[in-house]
């Protein structure tokens, strides 16, 4: 779930082989699964599913392929318009790093996400989250609105020796937008003269074609969970728009930089991420508070504890740091599992537009920030999912996150 969770998360986790020796096969297929529940009183309360097929063979690093799903659906009973689905997010993806044995990788995502309740309280870094509209309107209908997004990606990554790797991409998003009446997002769409107009061209449906380019330095010692070296990324983003059906017309340029170390074996591992983002052009208004295909400023993968669409802006830098830990480590039948916990604090700041404006950027060093702490659980060598629990500044009153995954 990307949205904070107020009532709590439940968490089962179930593991099965494809094989039954008592030592690991040379080949060998890991199923890796957990149902998820949860929701807030935004979304609702629902459930689905996380899991996972990887296939390992000898000679075939991290792994052969890999299968990985996921499924999430909210419900949710008002008094006007009974019971409803606030929110829905399905994905799949298929990782094959051997198109060419060693030398290509391929990466497959269909997803289709539609969320009734994302958030919209302007733009910049100073943008306040008042309880109601300006007129007393309840801020569910002035302060939201519905998005519906299918997607298809697909990536190829080439080896090019030493650590380093060109990777290239293209997306294909469908985009369906609802705009409640007298929202603050149809204000600031119908205002206009702005530099920022052109990113509220298109508040109806349309689509959204990315091309991405990217040069990659990675020495993790592994892809999973990693305990040491470094991944880094410099990636360019082209949408070339501009006219119906796709009326958006604007780039993105992202340096990652991501070390791992391990003062304490087992026991403790530090993992720092810094990201700088900067979108140019007329990006569509959504995506101001994403960078690559998720959130930045807020959300599951990027400032903890910040509301996921809490912050919208064309410039964004953020960090987080991580320290983590394992506690337990055991092998049932084939498969080896590990449980671990980790501390973490998030920090970023964002930019309305490239030139400074003092009343939407605010003044000062103005960062967003989380702290907060959570639960890892492995199974096997390809499958980790994290639980984590954040307070914030904007938190209200704290955010918990459930997902596939490490941060980074």
């Amino acid at each position: 779930m990307t949205r904070p969770l107020r009532a709590g998360i439940l968490v089962f986790a179930l593991a099965t082989s494809a094989r039954g020796e008592s030592e690991p096969p040379p080949q060998r297929t890991e199923l890796g699964a957990v149902p998820l529940v949860g929701g807030d009183s935004d979304v609702g309360f629902g459930g689905g599913a996380l899991g996972s097929l990887t296939h390992f063979e000898p000679r075939h690093r991290p792994y052969f392929w890999r299968l990985e799903l996921y499924g999430v659906a909210t419900f949710k009973r008002t008094p006007d318009e009974g019971w409803r689905v606030p929110y829905q997010d399905y994905y799949l993806v298929w990782t094959d790093p051997h198109v060419i044995r060693n030398v290509l990788r391929l990466d497959l995502r269909p997803s289709y996400t539609n969320e009734t309740t994302q958030l919209y309280y302007g733009i910049g870094n100073a943008t306040a989250a008042p309880a109601r509209g300006p007129a007393g309107e309840s801020a569910t209908n002035y302060f939201q609105y519905g998005r519906m997004h299918p997607t298809l990606l697909a990536r190829l990554r080439v080896t090019m020796g030493s650590g380093f790797y060109a990777l290239t991409g293209a997306a294909l998003t469908f985009n369906r937008i609802d705009v409640h009446p007298g929202s603050q997002l149809e204000r600031d769409a119908r205002a206009g003269g702005t530099r920022m107009a052109n990113s509220f061209r298109a508040l109806d449906e349309h689509a959204v074609a990315i091309f991405e380019y990217a040069v990659i330095y990675d020495t993790r010692d592994d892809e999973t969970a990693p305990h040491g070296g470094a991944y880094h990324q410099l990636k360019l983003r082209l949408s070339p728009g501009g006219s119906a059906p796709f009326p958006y017309r604007y780039g993105q340029l992202n340096a990652t930089t991501r070390v791992y170390f391990t003062p304490i074996p087992r026991r403790l591992t530090i993992a720092a991420r810094l990201v700088g983002d900067v979108q140019f052009g007329d990006p569509p208004f959504y995506e101001l508070a994403r960078h690559e295909d998720t959130f930045a400023i807020g959300g599951v993968r990027g400032v903890r504890g910040v509301p996921a669409q809490r912050y919208y802006g064309k410039l964004k830098a953020f960090g987080n740091l991580e320290m983590r830990s394992s506690l337990l480590s055991l092998r049932i039948g084939t498969k080896d599992y590990a449980l671990g916990v980790a501390a973490f604090f998030d920090a970023g700041r964002m930019w309305a537009d490239w030139r400074y404006d003092p009343a939407r950027d605010g003044v000062g060093l103005g960062l967003k920030w989380g702290v907060g702490g959570g639960l890892r659980f492995q199974q096997g060598s390809a499958f980790v999912v994290r639980a984590d629990v954040a307070w914030s500044p904007d938190a209200t009153p704290i955010a918990a996150y459930f997902t596939a995954g490490q941060i980074f």
